[in-house]
Formats: C-alpha cells, sequence, structure tokens
C-alpha cells in the first residue's frame, strides 16, 4: 500500500500528527475492508461494515493514530505499520458495534448505532467479521507472539465482562483494584496493542515490546478515566453518545470522586507519573511527543 505519509514525519504537534493521520487511516481501512470476501448472497455485511466503521466520520481515529505515533517515536517505517493501524482500529469497530449492543446505546459519533439502523443480528455478525479480519491481519503483518496477542484479546473481553457485570458487585467488590481491571482490559488492552503494533514486524526484543505493551495500557485507562469525568459533566452533543446512563450502576471512575475536581486532580496526577515511565523507556523527541499526545487524549475533560 503506497500513501503520502510525509505529512506524518512533518507533524509539529500530535494533534497536527492526529488531522493528517485520519484521511491515511481511513484510506487504509477502505481497503482492508475491502480484502473481506464477499458473496452474492451475503451482500449486506460490508455495507453494515463499512457503515460502523465511517459513521459520524469515522470518529478522531484515536488507536491507529497511537500506531502511526509509536512508529515514528520508535523509528519504525511508517509504511511498514500502516495496515496494522487498520487493524487496530477493525477490532476497535467490532467493539463499538457489540458495546452499544450490551449498553442499549442508540447513539455512536452522533449517528444511528450500528445495530438500531442494521438490527441486532446483522451487526453481531459484522462485529465478528471485523474481529476477523482485523486480528489476521494483524497475524500477517505484526511481529507479535501469538499467545501475546491472544492474551490481550482475552483480557479486552474480560474487561468488557467485568464492566458488564459491575453493575451488580456487591459493595465489598467494587474497589480501585477492580476499576483498574475493568479499565486495562475494556480500554487498556486495545490501546496496548496499538502500541504494540507501532513495531510492526520489526524486532525491537521483548523488553520494548513489554514496555509498550504497557505504556499503552495505561494511557488507555487515563483515556477512559477522562472519559468517565467528560460523561459526568458534559452532553451527547459533545460526545456524540448518550452520557451520565452508566454512573449510577456501572462501576466507573467518577464512582470514587465526590466532584469532578478531585478526580481532575487524580487523573492529572497519574498523568505525570506516566509521563515520567515514557521518558524513561522511549528516545528523547519520542518520548516528548508521546507525552503530548498524552495530555492531549487526557486534557480534553478540562
Amino acid at each position: 500500500m503506497k500513501l503520502d505519509l510525509d505529512s506524518l514525519h512533518q507533524a509539529q504537534t500530535p494533534i497536527e500528527f492526529l488531522r493528517n493521520a485520519k484521511p491515511i487511516i481511513d484510506s487504509a481501512i477502505s481497503t482492508a475492508i475491502r480484502r473481506i470476501p464477499t458473496w452474492p448472497a451475503a451482500e449486506q455485511m460490508i455495507s453494515i461494515i463499512r457503515y460502523a466503521a465511517f459513521a459520524g466520520d469515522g470518529g478522531k481515529r484515536i488507536r491507529p493514530a497511537l500506531t502511526l505515533m509509536t512508529a515514528r517515536s520508535c523509528s519504525t517505517p511508517l509504511d511498514d505499520v500502516i495496515e496494522c493501524a487498520a487493524a487496530v482500529e477493525l477490532i476497535h469497530t467490532y467493539t463499538l458495534i457489540v458495546d452499544d449492543i450490551q449498553d442499549d446505546d442508540e447513539l455512536r459519533r452522533g449517528e444511528a448505532a450500528t445495530h438500531v439502523k442494521f438490527g441486532i443480528n446483522l451487526s453481531l455478525l459484522a462485529a465478528n467479521v471485523l474481529l476477523l479480519e482485523g486480528t489476521s491481519l494483524l497475524q500477517e503483518k505484526l511481529r507479535i507472539p501469538p499467545f501475546l496477542l491472544r492474551e490481550i484479546l482475552h483480557k479486552l473481553h474480560a474487561g468488557q465482562e467485568a464492566d458488564i457485570e459491575s453493575a451488580n458487585w456487591p459493595l465489598s467488590k467494587r474497589t480501585q483494584d477492580s476499576l483498574e481491571f475493568v479499565f486495562s482490559g475494556k480500554t487498556g488492552a486495545l490501546f496496548g496493542l496499538s502500541c504494540a503494533s507501532g513495531l510492526g514486524a520489526q524486532d525491537h526484543g521483548e523488553e520494548t515490546l513489554m514496555d509498550l505493551i504497557n505504556i499503552g495500557s495505561e494511557i488507555g485507562i487515563l483515556y477512559q478515566a477522562a472519559d468517565d469525568l467528560l460523561d459526568a459533566i458534559a452532553d451527547s452533543k459533545q460526545t456524540g453518545k448518550p452520557v451520565g446512563k452508566d454512573r449510577a450502576q456501572k462501576l466507573t471512575f467518577m464512582s470514587f470522586f465526590a466532584n469532578p475536581d478531585d478526580a481532575r486532580d487524580e487523573i492529572q496526577r497519574r498523568k505525570g507519573v506516566l509521563a515520567m515511565k515514557i521518558r524513561e523507556r522511549l528516545p528523547g523527541e519520542g518520548a516528548d511527543f508521546l507525552i503530548e499526545f498524552l495530555e492531549a487524549l487526557v486534557d480534553r475533560s478540562k
């Protein structure tokens, strides 16, 4: 796949990088979707998948952009990971379809959720195809041990299970440790995979691979914390999805704070700790760029 990636190399800030990366990622996603086999008797599937991937202009593409940003930070050729970035977004789209069904949400990115538009049965099939295609593409393009990819995807599902069940947990189980597990699975796992995918087929060693997975997971945990805060203080026009409905039932970041200011303070504290970890594990300019990206993700709830 030949794309003009100069704008990503030349981007001076993460926000500029994210803006420049979106059309490149969208093109790569379209290419990946075209690879999915089709049959005359099953013609709707590709249309459903394309709707799910591009509804509301497809969102910001944060996870695949993180793959490309990690590649830039680690001096991995961007050409080598663009398909990995698309694969990450296919898997992310799978999670969005399933999450909206499980939460009975009718909006996604300001438009009708996939299951509202196409029905639950076909939407679940489309989600399965997205997971299969995204995982297969990563197995083809990414130098990651199969057991580790399997473990990340299992943790993704375990986190989602815990998130759903947390509404019924007794008080003794509604702890910060439990919340860490939920966040590290439902959000952190895919962020960790996003960072790992930035290494492409290159062998940077097991230590670097695990460092990037852990950094990505911690970015995802903070991103979810900021998302919970935004859910508590924003409206659906800002978020593009229903807000506030989970706060009184599911275990969320806001379950442990009496007011938004205390939650913001804790997010900022954890952001500082993670920034130090990033500086310890990545080279100079690469660390700076990733930390700026982290700040942009977290501070959107200010």
